[in-house]
C-alpha cells in the first residue's frame, strides 16, 4: 500500500551508504526517526480506518441478517392471506438482503486481509524505530568515525609523497639558514658588558707590560 512506501523504502537502504553519503551523520539519523514516527502515525490511522470500515459493515450485516428473517415471515404473512403478489415482493426484497450480505462478507474478508498485513507492518515500524533510537548514539559515533578516516585517507591519497619530500626538505634548509644566521648575528653583534671588560683589562696589561719594557730599555742605554 501507498501508504508503506516510504517506510519500505528505508528498510531496504543500507544504513551506514546512506550515512557516507551526507555530511552529517545525525542529522540523517534525526530525519530517519522522523520518517519512521510520520510512517507510524499514518499507518495507526490507516488501520483505524479499517476497523471502523469493519464496525460499520459489521452493523450492517446484522441489520440485513434481521430484515431477512422479516421479509421471511412477510412472505409466510403473505402466503397464509393469499396474497402472492405480496410474497413474491418480500421474497425479491429478502434475496436483495442476501446478496447484500454476500457482497459485504467479501469486503469483511478483504479487510480482514488488509487488517492482518497492517498489524505485521505496524509492528516492524514500530521495532526500526525503537532499533534506530537505541542505537542513535552508536549509529552517530560509527558513521562520524568512519567519515573522518575516509577523509584522511583521500588526503592522503591526493597528496603526492614526491611533493611531500620536497616540501620537507625546503622546510629543512630553512630551518638550517635560520640556524646559521643567527650564530652569525652573535659575532657581529652588539658586545655584551663582560666582552668590555675583558677588553679593558687585556689592554690594561698590554698597556703595563709596555711601558715596562720601555723602561728597561733606558736603563740599557
Amino acid at each position: 500500500m501507498n501508504v508503506f512506501k516510504r517506510i519500505a523504502d528505508i528498510f531496504n537502504s543500507n544504513l551506514n551508504s546512506a550515512l557516507d553519503r551526507i555530511e552529517d551523520p545525525a542529522k540523517m539519523i534525526n530525519l530517519m526517526i522522523t520518517e519512521l514516527q510520520d510512517t507510524l502515525t499514518k499507518a495507526r490511522s490507516s488501520a483505524a480506518s479499517r476497523k471502523a470500515e469493519k464496525t460499520s459493515l459489521t452493523k450492517e450485516r446484522q441489520e440485513l441478517t434481521k430484515a431477512i428473517e422479516r421479509w421471511e415471515d412477510r412472505a409466510k404473512l403473505a402466503i397464509t392471506n393469499k396474497r402472492e403478489d405480496l410474497a413474491r415482493e418480500a421474497l425479491s426484497e429478502k434475496k436483495s438482503c442476501s446478496e447484500r450480505i454476500r457482497l459485504i462478507d467479501e469486503q469483511l474478508s478483504n479487510l480482514d486481509s488488509i487488517l492482518a498485513s497492517q498489524e505485521v507492518q505496524l509492528t516492524q515500524i514500530a521495532d526500526k524505530l525503537k532499533e534506530v533510537k537505541d542505537k542513535q548514539k552508536v549509529l552517530v559515533q560509527r558513521a562520524t568515525s568512519a567519515k573522518e578516516k575516509k577523509q584522511v585517507a583521500r588526503t592522503l591519497h591526493s597528496t603526492d609523497s614526491s611533493d611531500l619530500a620536497r616540501k620537507f626538505s625546503e622546510l629543512e634548509s630553512n630551518i638550517e639558514r635560520m640556524e646559521a644566521d643567527a650564530e652569525m648575528s652573535g659575532y657581529h653583534g652588539k658586545r655584551s658588558s663582560g666582552d668590555e671588560f675583558s677588553k679593558m683589562e687585556t689592554d690594561s696589561a698590554l698597556e703595563e707590560e709596555l711601558a715596562a719594557l720601555k723602561a728597561s730599555m733606558k736603563e740599557k742605554k
